[in-house]
């Protein structure tokens, strides 16, 4: 086991942490907390094989010596990852503040690969909200997207809109740009999808209160903005920007991740099944697969895994083969009869498209379940809808265009629902994902997040047509469902 105040120990005490965020995230539906969860799973993507990497370094000083560059490079991705790291390295009772490299101050504007100044994402003020209505007319601009999720115990939103410049953009004008608003601590929301044409922005010292069209409102404490808008670097703002940040060759950028040997036998195949398990996990930030990713019994199924893959790393030849064997074999046993299609089919798929050794493959093949897999872990819904719920997300996006393609109006719906009259009373709250295609009428009051509601549908029971939650505190009608 790596010694506390190490590299090694504090980058196997990050992924216990991870899970463990993972787990208490996913624990109960009344708190879920998707955003975290994948947040959290998406640090390992590119950070799993580093950390083996680093485990399996044949001395001691070899395996500080990477893990230090490991954390280096996990840490270089921007100052909410590396506070993210200190912190949870900090609750494992791992110092690393000391172990990181000094924190470089990034700028606030950077330039694309032409060299032009890329927009930020700022804080919404009053001077942004100026800045963003001097160079676009928000008088006429249109709410394309509405997003509003409870995150844990928050609620949060987000508004994407297109809006007409006010600038002269020359022959890049094209499609009118967008505007991101990322919306935190929400505490006041009214949408009517008839009702989305204009907005206008206030930020005071009592918070944001974004008003669209005569009567919509979404408040709330703090919030950011982003201009998704190609010829920024030609605004008002854009050509401010422009004279007080550097050229592209005088900017730090990344350093590029080096390149290291791929893991072998045993070792590769924990790689890869951990590297699946966080990718699985991640899916959940795609909302209308929000309840079909087992995320608890994925995590818990590979709890304490930062500090067994350092403890297996540590050992030599054919111990440290052994030791990763009785590591796989946990999480598969961990994970019971429920995710043992998944594992069967992530084991198979690594004897297909790794070159292993023959002993490898030998175990593998003795450790692979027989009978029909799943190309995709997921958790079928109940056949019958809930008859009440607490809403933890709804988002909703109006029919439109862009780069080309066109899009369809749709909205989503996540609940958290209680035990059904099927289910066991004991039988904890779960997630229920509902879509609406096509679209015809959307809208949302603050109230449809307090608390249990009754539902009311119309359609199938994954793509319903009607959705009504409460007394209308959600009203979404398809084109199918009438009025």
């Amino acid at each position: 086991m790596a010694k506390k105040g190490t590299a090694l120990g504090a980058l196997g005490a990050l992924l216990d942490r991870s899970l463990v965020q993972i787990a208490e995230a996913s624990a109960d539906a009344r708190m879920y907390d998707r955003l975290a969860i994948y947040e959290v799973a998406d640090v390992w993507d590119n950070n799993t094989f580093p950390l083996f990497h680093a485990a399996t370094a044949f001395t001691s000083i070899g395996r500080e010596r990477r893990a230090s560059a490991a954390l280096a490079w996990m840490a270089d991705l921007g100052p909410g990852r590396r506070s993210w790291m200190v912190e949870q390295a900090q609750a494992a009772g791992q110092p690393l503040e000391q172990i990181l490299p000094p924190s470089v101050a990034e700028p606030l504007h950077s330039r694309d690969s032409r060299g032009r100044v890329r927009p930020p994402f700022m804080p919404l003020t009053a001077e942004s909200a100026l800045e963003l209505g001097t160079d676009y007319d928000l008088a006429a601009a249109q709410v394309r997207t509405l997003l509003l999720e409870r995150v844990g115990t928050r609620l949060t939103g987000s508004l994407v809109m297109t809006a007409p410049r006010r600038y002269d953009a020359g022959l890049q004008a094209g499609a009118p740009p967008e505007l991101f608003l990322r919306l935190k601590d929400v505490t006041d929301v009214g949408f009517d999808s008839d009702d989305r044409m204009g907005v206008a922005l206030q930020c005071g010292t009592e918070g944001i209160v974004v008003g669209v069209g005569a009567g919509g409102r979404v408040r709330a404490t703090s919030g950011t903005a982003h201009p998704d808008d190609p010829a920024w670097h030609l605004s008002t703002a854009g050509r401010a920007a422009d004279q007080r940040t550097p050229a592209r060759e005088e900017q730090t950028r990344r350093t590029p991740e080096r390149r290291r040997p791929q893991p072998e036998g045993a070792v590769l195949v924990a790689a890869r099944i951990l590297h699946r398990v966080m990718l699985e996990i991640r899916m959940v930030g795609h909302s209308h697969l929000a309840d079909r990713i087992p995320v608890q019994l994925l995590a818990s199924a590979l709890a304490g895994a930062g500090t067994d893959i350092l403890a297996a790393g540590a050992r030599r030849g054919g111990r440290r083969e052994k030791a990763f064997h009785y590591l796989v074999e946990t999480w598969i046993k961990n994970g019971g009869p429920a995710l043992t299609p998944w594992f069967t089919d992530e084991l198979r798929r690594i004897i297909r498209e790794e070159r292993l050794p023959d002993t490898t493959k030998a175990w593998v093949e003795g450790i692979t379940a027989p009978g029909a897999t799943r190309p995709h872990l997921v958790i079928a819904p109940d056949l019958d809808l809930p008859p009440e719920g607490e809403l933890r997300f709804a988002k909703y996006t109006v029919a439109h265009t862009r780069h080309e393609i066109p899009q369809d109006s749709f909205a989503t719906v996540v609940l958290a629902h209680p035990p059904t009259e099927q289910d066991s009373p004991n039988r904890p709250w779960r997630l229920r994902a509902l879509k609406v295609d096509d679209v015809s009428r959307f809208r949302l009051r603050a109230d449809a997040f307090d608390g249990p509601h009754g539902l009311r549908t119309v359609g199938e029971t994954l793509s319903v047509e009607a959705l009504v939650l409460g007394h209308d505190a959600l009203n979404v009608h398809g084109g199918k469902a009438g009025p």
